[in-house]
This record gives structure tokens, C-alpha cells and sequence, in this order.
């Protein structure tokens, strides 16, 4: 229970005081005093009735509440040229803040409300500040509660909302078990009130909140003889504008406050469940003429410090709240509108996020700090119209900028990846040391025109003299409009005039449809690398090159074995032609045969096809493969096959291995030597590809 009271210590005085000002415009209609106190009671209630969550409070928040007033305002001001009635108005309002609802109900079916945290934080904490300047001007524009900026009261106003709001302000940190907004409000009403016992009565200088009236139950809306053609022609964009806003803002603090429960408290909850859930009861609130209530993260913090994940509390809560509805008549107009003025202008100054105020963060992050601000002024001075478009206009260029300034993910420029096409040791020597003419840029996320731009100038900076092959790997790039590939094909050929070849890695298959001829592309960077490896090796001079295809049946293994010891080996290999897609065996094969490459190329993946399989290595003429089963006798860890075209190669049983060596023991130990080194070689650019990628 004390947590309770607690928390509607802000509830009170915060929700009446705005729900006075949302329905000052039906003030002459009905009791202004049934109107605020039934809409700061009823929702919150039928909330915690029907979603009870443990230590959430619900409540109309200033979100919904100033956002309500605003379609209310609109609503009102078309009334003369409509003939609307007081209550027509009300029905309009009420269809528009449950359009809002309906909206955030969408956001949680699709399952967006988890988009939301994408949002920046220039635009979250920019929407947030917005709310609470427009709070704060509101009470300045009604001078405090004495009804115009003009009133010869207006500096006794202010000077009573002032003392409410350094009051509460003072009590906050000292008060430990009740916060102190309705302590101020209390204590500053029975000072003006004892102030009339000197002249300066209620009635003479301070307005009352609400003019004396009889108990009355809620305002009902009029759903008949509303011209809804004309309605949306006339103002139909900015009331729908305003539903956007309102429930795009109300959503961003329920999943913010929803991930707060879950990370400070352990209380895990679907934040597009509570979406749904809370919608449809706001729009049942909003169509009856009332402002819906929400998970309001201020009343559910003093809970959650004061009694824990209670289930009690917010019931207790609802309770003290219905109380104040029932009995509010009798005492809300001894209340002065300026003390419910300064506690709406505290909260509102406390609805603009920390960060804003602090000169550091200013200095530190001085562009989100001016974007901050930017949409927070746009909101407090055009409306919440202006401030989604604001808000809109700040998101893309800030997710731009993102993008732009992180679209290359790694840079490599001395050569650090090498493909998994293995290659004899002469071949290898003469790539290594060249392999730094090469760079690689890892690319990432979506390419648009300005991000593309951004890439192709970074690209050209850190290029060196020294470098003729360039590879753009996109796998991280899920999509390229039209602009980026033009700024591609600029870069690439740009590059081809300074001599420098480039090439992009995993393009995406729809984009590389529409690139045009002049870039090439490549399956994904192991390919690419391959290609810049010939084209390295294609350098080579003609005396360095390696015998051709067929003209050593043994290739790598069979260098330093004597002649005679390699002709009786060869006469012991079985010729295998594979064709194109052909497969020599599958991973978990028995078969223990050394198998070496005549022509073509074999392709060894985990799985066989290769589109269904990781690619570990590419063997080509003279290199041998199927060695560790060869050895150990081990099945098959890989499959292998010709993936590209036919390719020749030789077989080497084990037994016949083994009955050549007993003839030949000093020859076979060199062929094992050579087998060994080959292992060992190929090992170390397992390594070197493996730290590449850890790296």
C-alpha cells in the first residue's frame, strides 16, 4: 500500500492536471472536474483489471494525454464549420486517439515493436524532449492557469507553479518514502488558501482548477450526424499524422520500458504481446470519450523500488485512483490551476531525457545533441506533425551516415587472405611475397547512393601505389539500389585506368542481373582471391613455370624418387577420368587411395554438391589429395569431385604403396618426406586463413 500511495503521489496530480487541460475545451459542456478525474481513474483501472503485470503501473502517460489534447484541440476548432456539438467532438477525438491504438496494435501483430530500437537516439530521446517542452510551453501559453500569457495574474501564477516545482524538485531526494510532487501541490494550495485570510483570496487572484460543480458521471461521446466525408477531407491528414505520432512514441516507451523490466528486474515479457494487449483497451478508453491509459514507466519505477515485482501495488494503485475520481468534485476546486501548472511543468522538464542537460554529452556527442534538440524544438514549436517529419528526416540521414561511416567492415592491404586453392610449393613461393598487391575490402550493409559514394571515395584514399587487385567483398551487402551500382561501375572503372583490376565477391544475385558487363563478379571471396592468384602467377617468367598437365603422373610427391623407383610406382597407378559434376567420393567413404591430379581441377567440400557443402580446397595438375585417409586409414573427412569441368587424375592403393616400398625403402621414404611436407605446408595456410578470419 505504500508503494501505491507513492506512486499516486505523481499519478494525481500529473493525470488530473492533464486531463484538464486536454478537455479545457469542453469546459462548458460538462463538468470539467467529471471529465479529468473519469479519464485519470477509469482506464488505468480497467488496464490493471484485464493485463495485471507484476510491478507495472498503468496510467494516462504525458505521451497520450498531451497528444489526446491536441487531437481534442483540432476536433474543437473544426466544430463551427462542421456544426459539431460538444459531445460530436468528443465521438471525433475519441475515433481518432482509437485509429492511434489500432496502429500500435499492428505494430505488435507484425511484430515491429522490436524495430523500434533501431530507432536513434538522437529521434527517441528528440520525441521525448518535444513532449515535455510542449508541456511546459502549454503552461506558460495559459499563463500558468490564469488563462492567457496576457492575464494581469499570470506572474502570481507563475510564481506559485514555480514554488510547486522547486518544492517537489527539494522533496525528491529527501523524501524517502513518498515522492513529492503532491506533497508541493497540497502544501502550496493550503499556502494560497491561507493567503485569502489577507485579501489575496482563491477567487480574486488565483484560479481554481475547476469551477465548484455536483458529482457527475463520464461524458458520453455522439457518434450520430458527424459529416465524416467532409471531416477527413477538411483535417483527416493531421488528426491520422497525429495517430501515427501517438502511437509510434507510445510504443517506443513500452518496449524501452519493457526491456527495463526484463534487464534491472528479470520480469521477461513479449513487448508486442503488451502491445496488443494495451491497444485494444486504449481504443475501447478512447471511443468511450476518455484518454487511455498506458504502461506509465514513472509510477511503475517507484513500485518496482518500493515493494519489488508487487502484484498488489498497481491494484492498490488503481484503487487510490477510483477513490480520487469518486471524491474528486469535492475538493479539486479548492485546488489553484497554477499549483497543477508547476507540477506539470516539473514533470514535463523531466521528461526531457538526462543526456540533453548535461554540457559533457554536448561536447562529447554534439551532433546527436543538436539532432536531439533539433526535433525536440520542431516538436514543441509545429506540433507533432512537424516533429515525425523531423524525426523522419533526422532517422534517414543519421542511419545514412551510420552506414556510410561502417560500410567497410575490414580492409586488408598486405596480402593477409590467400584462397583455398592449394598449389605446388614453387607456385606458392612465387604468390606469397606478391600477394600484398592485392587488397581486399569487406563491405557491409544496405547500399544506397550516399553509402555507395562513401565507399568508392574511401576506397581510392587508401589504395597504394603498390596494389593491382582490388576485390569489393559484398556477402555482408543484402541489397544495391540503382545509384550504388552506378557509383560501382564508376570505381571499377576508375580503377581499370590506373591499371588497377577489381573484382566484387558474393554479389547479390539480383543486383549482378543489372550491373552491367564491365564488373566482374565472383561467387563468393575464395573465388576472387583465386582469380587475383592467376593473375599473379600468370607474371611468372616462362622458365619458372611448371611442367603441363599429364607431363608427371606423380606430380609434388614424386620429386627426388630415383627414376627407376618412379617408373615401377607409375606402372602401379589406375588412370580415373571424372566428369563435370562428377564425384570421386563422398566424406565417410572406406576407401584408402592417394589420388593425384592429371588436368583439371577437383574441388574438396563437406558436403557433395558443392552449393550444399563448405569449400575447403581447390586441388589443380600435380597436387595430390585423399592423403589422411592414405596414411591413417581413416574414412573419408570430405567429399571430393570435379566441380568446374572433367578433370584426369591417378589412383595409389595403400596396398600397392606398401608392397612398392618393401622394394624401394629409401625411395619410399622420400615420397613420405614429400607427402609430410606437403601436409605441413597445407596446414600452415589452414592457419593463416584461420587467424585472417579471427583477425
Amino acid at each position: 500500500m505504500a508503494a501505491a500511495w507513492s506512486a499516486a503521489a505523481v499519478t494525481v496530480p500529473h493525470a488530473v492536471g492533464l486531463g484538464l487541460l486536454a478537455f479545457a475545451p469542453l469546459a462548458g459542456e460538462h463538468s470539467l472536474a467529471a471529465l479529468a478525474l473519469w479519464s485519470a481513474a477509469l482506464p488505468g483501472l480497467l488496464l490493471t483489471l484485464a493485463a495485471p503485470r507484476a510491478g507495472v503501473v498503468y496510467a494516462p502517460t504525458t505521451v497520450v494525454a498531451l497528444l489526446f489534447a491536441a487531437v481534442l484541440a483540432t476536433a474543437h476548432g473544426a466544430a463551427p464549420a462542421l456544426g459539431l456539438g460538444a459531445r460530436q467532438v468528443l465521438a471525433v477525438a475519441g475515433a481518432t486517439v482509437a485509429l492511434a491504438f489500432v496502429f500500435q496494435w499492428l505494430l505488435g501483430v507484425l511484430r515491429l515493436a522490436s524495430v523500434a530500437r533501431f530507432l536513434p537516439i538522437s529521434v527517441t530521446h528528440g520525441f521525448a524532449a518535444g513532449v515535455g517542452l510542449s508541456m511546459v510551453l502549454g503552461q506558460v501559453r495559459n499563463g500558468f492557469g490564469s488563462g492567457t500569457i496576457t492575464d494581469e495574474r499570470m506572474a502570481w501564477h507563475a510564481l506559485a507553479a514555480l514554488a510547486v516545482a522547486a518544492l517537489a524538485w527539494w522533496l525528491r531526494g529527501r523524501w524517502p518514502r513518498m515522492p513529492g510532487l503532491l506533497t508541493a501541490v497540497a502544501a502550496v494550495a493550503l499556502a494560497v488558501a491561507l493567503a485569502g485570510l489577507w485579501g489575496a483570496g482563491l477567487g480574486t487572484v488565483f484560479a481554481a482548477a475547476v469551477a465548484p460543480s455536483a458529482f457527475a458521471g463520464p461524458m458520453l461521446p455522439d457518434w450520430t450526424g458527424i459529416p465524416w466525408l467532409a471531416l477527413a477531407e477538411q483535417h483527416g491528414q493531421p488528426l491520422v499524422v497525429l495517430a501515427l505520432l501517438m502511437a509510434l512514441v507510445n510504443s517506443l516507451e513500452i518496449l524501452v520500458f519493457n526491456q527495463e523490466l526484463e534487464l534491472d528486474h528479470g520480469l521477461r515479457g513479449n513487448p508486442n504481446a503488451a502491445l496488443r494487449r494495451e491497444s485494444w483497451l486504449g481504443a475501447l478508453c478512447a471511443l468511450a470519450g476518455m484518454i487511455p491509459a498506458s504502461t506509465s514507466a514513472s509510477r511503475s519505477r517507484i513500485v518496482l523500488a518500493q515493494a519489488g515485482p508487487s502484484r498488489d501495488a498497481p491494484r492498490w494503485h488503481a484503487a487510490v485512483m477510483l477513490g480520487v475520481a469518486l471524491t474528486g468534485p469535492w475538493w479539486l476546486h479548492w485546488v489553484p490551476m497554477a499549483c497543477l501548472a508547476g507540477g506539470l511543468v516539473l514533470a514535463g522538464l523531466m521528461q526531457v531525457p538526462g543526456l540533453m542537460w548535461s554540457a559533457r554529452y554536448a561536447r562529447s556527442s554534439s551532433a546527436t545533441w543538436a539532432q536531439s534538440w533539433l526535433v525536440a524544438l520542431v516538436f514543441a514549436v509545429l506540433g507533432g506533425v512537424g516533429a515525425l517529419v523531423a524525426g523522419l528526416v533526422v532517422a534517414t540521414f543519421v542511419l545514412l551516415h551510420d552506414s556510410a561511416a561502417k560500410v567497410l567492415r575490414h580492409v586488408r592491404l598486405d596480402g593477409e587472405l590467400r584462397s583455398r586453392r592449394l598449389r605446388r610449393a614453387a607456385s606458392d613461393s612465387w604468390i606469397a611475397p606478391r600477394m600484398n598487391q592485392v587488397a581486399v575490402f569487406e563491405l557491409q550493409g544496405v547500399m544506397s547512393f550516399g553509402v555507395a559514394a562513401h565507399m568508392a571515395e574511401q576506397v581510392r584514399v587508401l589504395l597504394q601505389p603498390r596494389h593491382r587487385w582490388v576485390i569489393l567483398d559484398a556477402a555482408r551487402v543484402p541489397a544495391w539500389d540503382s545509384t550504388a551500382m552506378a557509383q560501382l561501375r564508376a570505381l571499377v572503372r576508375d580503377l581499370e585506368q590506373q591499371g588497377v583490376a577489381a573484382a566484387v565477391a558474393a554479389f547479390d544475385p539480383l543486383a549482378a542481373q543489372h550491373v552491367g558487363e564491365g564488373v566482374r563478379a565472383f561467387a563468393d571471396l575464395d573465388r576472387a582471391l583465386e582469380w587475383a592468384e592467376a593473375a599473379i602467377l600468370a607474371q611468372r617468367p616462362v622458365h619458372q613455370r611448371p611442367p603441363k598437365a599429364g607431363g608427371e603422373l606423380l606430380g609434388e610427391i614424386g620429386e627426388g624418387v630415383p627414376a627407376a623407383a618412379r617408373a615401377a610406382l607409375e606402372a602401379l597407378l589406375v588412370r580415373q577420368t571424372v566428369p563435370a559434376q562428377g564425384v570421386v567420393f563422398h566424406a565417410g567413404d572406406t576407401d584408402q587411395d592417394l589420388l593425384i591430379v592429371l588436368s583439371g581441377h577437383i574441388t574438396l567440400v563437406t558436403q557433395w554438391p558443392p552449393d550444399h557443402g563448405l569449400r575447403l580446397a581447390t586441388v589443380g595438375p600435380g597436387m595430390v589429395f585423399g592423403e589422411m585417409a592414405f596414411l591413417n586409414g581413416s574414412p573419408r573427412s570430405a567429399s571430393a569431385g570435379a566441380e568446374r569441368g572433367a578433370a584426369r587424375l591417378v589412383r595409389l592403393a595403400r596396398a600397392d604403396f606398401d608392397a612398392w616400398a618393401r622394394q624401394h625403402p629409401g625411395a619410399a621414404l622420400v615420397l613420405m618426406n614429400n607427402l609430410a611436407q606437403m601436409g605441413a605446408r597445407r596446414l600452415a595456410v589452414t592457419t593463416r586463413q584461420l587467424r585472417a578470419v579471427l583477425e
